[in-house]
């Protein structure tokens, strides 16, 4: 497996203009790939967020590294922040798997399902060991 690290990614909105960042972690395994956007939280440069920029971002990520739409599997990571007046208020870590619908190379419609560090920990786990499960079965 190769695993491909950029902290920060950087990437441009074309509706803005604008520079916006995130923590990208690309793992590519044969033809099926798990990417990783991470928001920056803290990051007073991030610009616009994952989530809001989703269908943008992913298909920079799926131009640049020339991935098969149809084999992506796109998970978004938010670290635990503090939030409100005084930063007072903790709001936990959490993941949600994004699904797209792909036009070629342009991933639209995005959609949002919530997941806990377990599940994505199994769902990484999977991604890793089924290649190697299909290589090991018996030939007939």
């Amino acid at each position: 497996m190769e695993h491909i690290e950029f902290k920060p990614f950087v990437w441009i909105h074309p509706g803005g203009g604008f520079a916006s960042r995130c923590d990208l972690d690309v793992f590519v395994l044969g033809p099926k790939a798990l990417v990783i956007a991470t928001e920056r939280e803290r990051d007073p440069q991030a610009g616009i967020g994952v989530a809001s920029g989703a269908e943008i971002l992913a298909t920079i990520v799926v131009q640049k590294f020339a991935l098969d739409p149809a084999a992506l599997t796109w998970i978004e990571h938010y670290p635990e922040r503090a939030m409100g007046r005084g930063r007072v208020y903790r709001l936990g870590e959490s993941y949600q798997r994004v699904t797209f619908r792909s036009d070629g190379w342009r991933l639209t419609a995005p959609r949002w399902e919530a997941m806990d560090r377990e599940g994505t920990a199994a769902l990484i786990a999977a991604l890793k060991v089924e290649p190697l499960q299909a290589a090991t079965r018996p030939r007939r």
